[in-house]
Formats: structure tokens, C-alpha cells, sequence
């Protein structure tokens, strides 16, 4: 019988080393988490067991987050370095797919996503009933080279070097509010009447509409990150919200309270990895929002207006 005890293992298997990448780049066990889609206990047991196994610390603990040792800014520059060639490799095969079955992931921004997509997407459903279509709201960047998602439409000023796709148009903003507001604030400066704000907007406000971004602090009367609920807000006479041409136009309870913000202005785009390009099932779907964007063009410039539409009724 041998007392030899069984070595313990201290290789760092790609569980350990996305573990590791994910609290590098939020420096905290808790947002580590959410990027995992894992529980603060579990990310905390696990990063101890990893520190315990190879007898490495990668993070100096402190009460306000987790930071990089040396080892832990060497095992990010090499984990950055294998996430990088693991998602080439399924870029590259799923490049290789010709039919049209499968999933793809597309992320849009909300508004979108709640009025539009649904639609667009049964419609392209009927055409290619074997095509899954996972949708991902949202209005911050996506990162194609990491497979965030196969298919985005986004509203940039200048899309990714990294991305293949088309310009759709151009992309507007206005800011609107029920026809009883705007009427009762009527010859009063915009930066002295009442607003409900999407969480994060102020910022584009200043200095055009606002000298500061404490002025515009003052005017709101609301903020909310969903969007449709400032969006209500102003319906129901909060205020004046800011929002995109194709959101607030589209809306009959809203009425334009300014012209388009040039200093603003966006374009629309269909991207997707250049990798993915000739993917069947990514082609088909790109091609079918090119169609059915180009003919919505007109509502995303801001070019429709609140002229096209006779105004509500004040209360």
C-alpha cells in the first residue's frame, strides 16, 4: 500500500479562467455574478477554490471590490487571449452553416424590440419556419466578436471596424410631450419647463437645451430607466421626455415639442460579425431587416412628424 497521497490538481480549466475573467472586468464577486448568471455565494466558493487549488492569489480583497493581483492581470491577459480564439473558432463554424435551420441571437434597442421586432419577426418566421430568433433588448453596445450576439441593429454615430452590414438611415431625436402640456408651457424656454427623463440622457441635453447638468437636474419632474415608462409619463403630463423620432412620432398621445437635435443625430444599422456573413440562416435574417427597416426609413429620420397628424384633444 502506498502513503504517496494523490497530487492535487492545479491546472486552470476554461471554467476557472472565465471565472477569473469575469470579476476582472466587473471587480466585484457580485457583478461577476450577473455576468455568469451565477449567485454571489457560488462565484465566492468557487474563486476560493480556484486561489486554494493552484495556491495563486489573483485578487487583493478590499470593501470596495476586488482587485487585480499581478497574477490576476497575467491570467486576464491570457484569458482575454483563449475567449478570443474560442469564439473565433465558433464564428468559424458556425460560417460554415449553409442551411437555413438554427438560432441567432438579435439584440435591438427597446423600444424597438416591444413595438416592432414582434411583427418583423413573425413575418420572417413564415418565410423560415426551421430559423429560432433569440431577442435581446437593449441600448448599449453589443460585442460581436464575442458572441454576444450574431445579428445587431444599433443606432451609432460610426459602427464597429470589426462588423459587416448596411446602413439603414438616418436615426433622429426630438423631444415630445402631450398636446395639453405643450400647449400650457407654450413661449416658455425649453430648459424652464418640466420633464421626465430616461435614466443616463441628461448628458446629451447639455449644453444645448441645458446650461448644466444641474439645470436639467431641476426640470425633472421624473426619471426612470425603462423607457416606456417615461414614455407614459409624459403621455399622462408629467413633462416633456426626449426620445427617438421613431418612438415618440409613432406615439398618438405625444406631439412634438422641438425639431429634430441635429447634435444628435444617429444612424440605423444591420451588423453582424464579418465571420458570419455568409452564414445562411444570418444572411436570410439580414437580408429580411433590410427590407423591412428601409421601409420604416422615413419614421426613424423623423422625417413623418407630428404634422402628419391631426392634434389630440387638451383633458
Amino acid at each position: 500500500m502506498s502513503d504517496t497521497a494523490s497530487p492535487t490538481t492545479t491546472v486552470l480549466e476554461w471554467n476557472d479562467i472565465s471565472l477569473i475573467l469575469a470579476i476582472c472586468r466587473s471587480e466585484s464577486l457580485s457583478g461577476a455574478a450577473r455576468s455568469l448568471g451565477q449567485t454571489h455565494s457560488t462565484v465566492f466558493r468557487r474563486i476560493n477554490t480556484i486561489e486554494e487549488k493552484t495556491g495563486v492569489r489573483f485578487f487583493d480583497r478590499f470593501r470596495h471590490g476586488y482587485v487585480m493581483t499581478d497574477a490576476g492581470r497575467t491570467a486576464l491577459q491570457y484569458a482575454e487571449r483563449i475567449e478570443n480564439e474560442v469564439h473565433a473558432l465558433g464564428r468559424e463554424v458556425l460560417g460554415q452553416d449553409t442551411e437555413l435551420r438554427g438560432r441567432i441571437r438579435v439584440t435591438c434597442p427597446e423600444a424597438f424590440a416591444e413595438e416592432h421586432a414582434p411583427g418583423i419577426i413573425a413575418r420572417f418566421s413564415e418565410k423560415h419556419p426551421e430559423i429560432r430568433i433569440d431577442l435581446s433588448p437593449g441600448h448599449g453596445a453589443v460585442d460581436l466578436n464575442r458572441r454576444e450576439a450574431e445579428v445587431a441593429i444599433r443606432a451609432t454615430k460610426a459602427p464597429p471596424e470589426a462588423s459587416f452590414g448596411r446602413k439603414i438611415c438616418d436615426f433622429r431625436f426630438a423631444l415630445f410631450g402631450s398636446p395639453a402640456v405643450i400647449a400650457a408651457t407654450a413661449g416658455t424656454p425649453l430648459e424652464d419647463r418640466r420633464y421626465a427623463f430616461i435614466e443616463g440622457t441628461i448628458p446629451w441635453l447639455v449644453p444645448k437645451i441645458f446650461k448644466t447638468r444641474e439645470a436639467a437636474e431641476q426640470q425633472a419632474i421624473f426619471q426612470c430607466r425603462a423607457s416606456r415608462a417615461v414614455q407614459n409619463a409624459a403621455a399622462a403630463g408629467v413633462g416633456l421626455c426626449f426620445l427617438p423620432c421613431y418612438v415618440g412620432d409613432a406615439d398618438p398621445r405625444l406631439n412634438r415639442a422641438s425639431e429634430t437635435l441635429p447634435h444628435l443625430d444617429l444612424q440605423l444599422w444591420v451588423l453582424t460579425h464579418p465571420d458570419l456573413r455568409k452564414t445562411a440562416r444570418v444572411r436570410a435574417l439580414m437580408t429580411y431587416l433590410y427590407d423591412e427597416l428601409d421601409g420604416m426609413a422615413d419614421l426613424f429620420a423623423g422625417n413623418r412628424g407630428i404634422s402628419a397628424r391631426p392634434p389630440l384633444p387638451g383633458p
